[in-house]
């Protein structure tokens, strides 16, 4: 019983760390975060001493997902509710990064959520400009014309402008395999 609570509370021990993983496929996820982060407020991806806290306090304020067993529930039913979503493989994506940096998630785990979902996402579209598009319609369609949506459309064009962007830095259409 005891073991069984501890399984449901805290991910199972893994070694994976993140230099084990493709620092493109990094970059890649990043990039396809990179609206999601401003509209935020705050990097998920920064090594920030307050990461677990601030993670746990935006899934369950956010996303109702207070533990490890109700992010796992919210993950999966974006990916068996509409796995052709980009709204929704992207919220996946949200939630296994956050997930993984509140300590809810294996790093393994949040990998394969998220290549899974970026796989999707591929399929879905066929670039970052018609994934940032089809995700900021998403959120105006939840959101309204809320500040939540001026920061992501002021992020998508900065990302679609900037030499320097995520963007122009990595291929939408990259290979996303598991490496690990």
């Amino acid at each position: 019983m005891e073991e069984q609570i501890q399984q449901e509370i805290c991910p199972p021990p893994d070694s994976l760390t993140i230099s084990d993983v493709d620092s493109k496929l990094i970059r890649w996820i990043e990039a396809e975060q990179a609206i999601v982060k401003a509209i935020n407020g705050w990097d998920c991806h920064k090594d920030d001493a307050l990461k677990q806290r601030k993670g746990r306090c935006y899934l369950l304020e956010k996303h109702e997902a207070g533990s490890r067993l109700q992010l796992i529930d919210q993950i999966m039913s974006l990916g068996s509710l509409s796995p052709n979503s980009v709204w929704d493989m992207s919220k996946a994506i949200e939630l296994a990064t956050i997930g993984y940096l509140a300590d809810y998630l294996t790093l393994r785990e949040a990998l394969n959520v998220s290549v899974t979902a970026g796989q999707r996402i591929q399929k879905c579209t066929s670039s970052w400009e018609k994934m940032g598009t089809a995700y900021l319609r998403y959120l105006k369609t939840f959101e309204g014309n809320s500040k939540r949506l001026r920061a992501g459309e002021a992020a998508f064009e900065q990302l679609r402008n900037s030499s320097d962007s995520l963007y122009k830095a990595v291929p939408f259409d990259m290979e996303l395999k598991k490496t690990w």
